[in-house]
C-alpha cells in the first residue's frame, strides 16, 4: 500500500467515526498547562471543547486549532480564535517562530505517517520558554499484550490504543526516542496508570518493573533543546 492509498483509506475511516470522538474535554491536558493568558496551538482540536475551556478558565488568551475533519472544525470555529482546516503534516502555519507558549497534541502523533517530522516542524513555533504537551497511548499495555500473546489477537476498534485510524504505535522507550530524535527535551513524563488497588500493589511489589505494562498511555511535557 503506497502513501496515497494509506491517506485515502484513513480518510474513509475517519468519516465513520462518531461525532462524539471529536467532543472530548481533555482535562488531563489542561492540567499540564501552567500560568494564565497563554497563546496555545491545539493540533487535532476536534470541536474546540478543550480550547474553549482553556479560554474560559483564563489559561489561554488565544487558542488556534488545527483540525482536518471539517464538520468538527466548523464547530470549533465558533469557540476558538482561529481554526485551520487541514492536515498538520502538510499544512503551513501562518505564524512566526516562537509565537506559541504551548502546543497541544492530544492523541495525535499515533495518527501520523511521520510523527518525528511533524514534531520537528512544530517546535519552531514554541516560544523560548514554551512547552509541547502530548498524550500518547502505550501499546505495551497488559490488555493488548494479553490478547496478542494468549489469543493471537490484534483487533482494531473505534477508539483506544488499537484505534482503527492509528498508523504508529509507541512504547515508553520508543516515544522517548521519538522526542530525543526531534531535538525536544522531555521535562515531565506521566503514566496513565490504573487506579485499581491490585494495580498499585503490583507496581509496589515489582519495584516499578511492571509499571509500563499497567499504563495505558503517557502524558509528555517537552521543550525545545536550547543546548
Amino acid at each position: 500500500m503506497n502513501f496515497f492509498e494509506i491517506l485515502i483509506r484513513r480518510k474513509k475511516l475517519e468519516r465513520t467515526k462518531s461525532t462524539q470522538y471529536y467532543s472530548h474535554l481533555r482535562q488531563d491536558l489542561i492540567d499540564m498547562i501552567e500560568g494564565q493568558r497563554n497563546k496555545i496551538l491545539d493540533i487535532g482540536c476536534g470541536k474546540g471543547i478543550t480550547g474553549s475551556e482553556l479560554k474560559r478558565i483564563g489559561k489561554a488568551k488565544e487558542v488556534v486549532g488545527v483540525e482536518k475533519f471539517e464538520p468538527a472544525a466548523l464547530e470549533a470555529k465558533l469557540k476558538l480564535d482561529k481554526v485551520i482546516v487541514g492536515d498538520i503534516q502538510t499544512e503551513l502555519l501562518p505564524y512566526t517562530e516562537g509565537y506559541f507558549d504551548y502546543i497541544i497534541l492530544g492523541d495525535v502523533l499515533e495518527h501520523l505517517l511521520d510523527p518525528g517530522d511533524t514534531l520537528k516542524k512544530l517546535k519552531k513555533y514554541l516560544s523560548a520558554k514554551g512547552f509541547l504537551i502530548a498524550s500518547i497511548p502505550n501499546v505495551s499495555y497488559w490488555r493488548i499484550l494479553k490478547d496478542l500473546i494468549f489469543f493471537d489477537k490484534w483487533e482494531y476498534v473505534e477508539e483506544g490504543i488499537l484505534d482503527k485510524t492509528h498508523l504508529r504505535f509507541f512504547t515508553k522507550k520508543s516515544l522517548i526516542e521519538l522526542f530525543r530524535e526531534s531535538d525536544l527535551v522531555i521535562k515531565d513524563l506521566i503514566p496513565n496508570t490504573s487506579k485499581r488497588f491490585i494495580s498499585k500493589l503490583l507496581i509496589i511489589f515489582s519495584l516499578g518493573l511492571l509499571n509500563r505494562f499497567l499504563t495505558s498511555g503517557y502524558l509528555i511535557k517537552a521543550a525545545r533543546n536550547t543546548d
